[in-house]
Formats: C-alpha cells, structure tokens, sequence
C-alpha cells in the first residue's frame, strides 16, 4: 500500500477486475469485493477493494456493466440527476431560498407563538428583569411625576384591564429618560414603562390611557417574547419547544434583542386593535388614541431620535390615526 497515485488499465474478465500499474504485474480485484462510488454529474468514479486501495476513473456506462448489482439510492440518483442539469439546479436553488424565506417570515413567528405561549412566567421575570437592569444603567431615572398622579393614572389603567387576559401580571411604572424621550413600551412579564417625556407630552389621562392600552395589547397577546424568540436563533426556538423549558439558552440573546428591535407592524397593529376595542368596552373614545398618536408624530418630526422611536416601527400613522378616528364615530 502507498499513498503515491499511479497511472493504471483496468479491465474485466469474469468476476474479476483487473487492475495494472504500467511495468508491473496486473493485480486481480474479485468484482464481489469491489464496491463503487455513486454517480455525481460528471465527477470522476471511485472503485474501492479494502485493504487494497481505490482506483479513480471517469464515469463510463461500462462500470454499470460490471458491477450492476450496486445500486444508488433514490437521494443519490436525485442529486446526479440535478448535477447533470443547469436548469434543475438553478430551479433547486430557487426552491430553496423561498422556502428559506417562507420558513423566516411564517414559520419562526409561529414557532415564536407556541414557545411563547407556554413559557413559564418565572422565565419572563428573569428576562424582564434583565432588560430592565440594563436600562436603568443608562437611560432611566428617577420621575418627577407626582405620587397623586402616578396613582390616579394606575387606578384608571387596573379599571381599564380588569378582566382582561393577563391583567394581574401588568404594572405601570413611571421613568424619566431623556435620552428615550417620549415613550412606552411593554415587557414580556407584564411590566409597562412610561416615561415623563410622554406623560409631559399628552394633553389628558386618557390619552395616556390610550397608549397604556396598546401596550397592554402587546402582553395579552405576548409579543415580547414571540419578538425575543424571534429575534433568537431558530435553534434558540426550537430548542425551547423540545425540552428546554427553563429558557436558559435566552438568557443572552433576549435582552439585546428587546432592547435593540422593535415590534413588528403585525404586532402593532394587533395591539392597536386590541387597544381600540378596550377603549370602546370601557367607555373611553378612541379618539384620544388619534390625539396621541398626532402629538407623537409631530414630536418626534421636531425632534428625531431617541434610543428607540416610539413610532419607529408602527405602521404609518396616518393609518392608525383613521383607524382610531373611524372607531370613535362608531363605524
């Protein structure tokens, strides 16, 4: 046996390859000792004798002569069949990518809901309080809010939500933070942060009320964590769903990921529903929402940026505006 490769002939004669190095005697391979590589477009053969060594040759119709009892398997004859066929291969690679595509913009965010759904709550404490020690090295500070309004403003939102899914998990706290400006955001336990700068900015409770509302949609219908999953490896996901239920594996990935993206339009737009619907249950005209959203939008053409824009990722705001307007008038 060598690792050097020679130059060699072989032929058959009965059940035996013959196998000849030029000057040397031919060595003889019985052919049911000799197994052979399978067919790749135009890739060169490999005949194999174990102990023996192995012989390249290019593909021959021949070879299926001599040894036509070793026989691909339908994988392997699919992936010789595209090797030999540019336009099969072109239309297997565009096959792929839109499934790739599908699979990212349907299958992971149904994947992120049924994680999300049985994601126990003391694994949405401890991401949250993450996050939150996070923020508050660099952006919040204390409000300046009055205790009497920060109360009224609490007791408005618990009547608001009582009775709704997932009330008793959701609190509202008060933050100063110039650095995110007028805001408000809910996290995957249930906790709602507004800042002073949206407080300073509405002209009524109610339109607080209003944005409270919408992030109270974001935690009924969990978006947090389906944006966190998301926004987490697929692997992350799927290893959630098979069997790692403490959510360890997140640790890392959802703070970042709650801290640097932003809800989806779909999301957005679900928690504007929702949002509406509560209003018009509790007695509280839309209308207020429109307002917000109106003052939000000018606010943030006179002062763009900001950590993350309120309207950054909603969907155009003229939309939600109508929508909010039409649902007051009772259309």
């Amino acid at each position: 046996m060598s690792s050097r490769t020679w130059p060699v002939r072989v032929w058959r004669d009965g059940d035996v390859l013959h196998v000849q190095r030029d000057g040397s005697d031919a060595v003889a391979w019985p052919l049911s000792e000799v197994s052979i590589s399978p067919r790749l477009g135009r890739t060169p053969r490999m005949l194999r004798r174990a102990g023996y060594g192995q012989v390249e040759c290019a593909d021959s119709a021949l070879l299926e002569t001599w040894l036509p009892t070793q026989r691909e398997s339908r994988v392997e004859a699919i992936a010789d069949w595209l090797e030999r066929r540019r336009t099969a291969i072109v239309g297997a690679a565009a096959v792929t990518v839109l499934m790739t595509v599908a699979f990212v913009k349907f299958g992971v965010p149904w994947i992120a809901t049924r994680v999300a759904e049985h994601m126990p709550a003391s694994v949405e404490r401890h991401l949250t309080s993450q996050v939150v020690a996070m923020l508050e090295k660099v952006h919040f500070h204390p409000t300046a809010i009055s205790t009497e309004r920060q109360a009224r403003l609490r007791a408005r939102f618990a009547d608001l939500v009582r009775g709704e899914p997932r009330a008793d998990q959701m609190q509202v706290f008060f933050v100063a933070s110039p650095s995110i400006g007028p805001n408000a955001f809910a996290l995957p336990d249930g906790r709602i942060y507004i800042t002073d700068q949206l407080v300073a900015l509405a002209d009524d409770d109610d339109e607080l009320l209003s944005v409270l509302a919408h992030e109270a949609g974001h935690h009924v219908h969990r978006h947090g964590m389906r944006l966190a999953i998301e926004s987490s490896s697929v692997l992350v996901a799927t290893g959630l769903m098979f069997g790692d239920a403490s959510g360890s594996s997140l640790a890392v990935a959802v703070p970042a990921a709650l801290l640097n993206s932003g809800f989806s339009r779909e999301h957005e737009r679900e928690a504007d529903a929702y949002a509406i619907g509560l209003l018009k249950r509790r007695g509280v005209s839309p209308a207020a929402f429109a307002r917000m959203l109106r003052r939000l939008e000018q606010d943030q053409r006179n002062e763009p940026g900001g950590v993350v824009g309120y309207l950054s990722t909603h969907p155009p705001t003229p939309e939600r505006i109508r929508a909010a307007e039409a649902a007051a008038a009772g259309h």
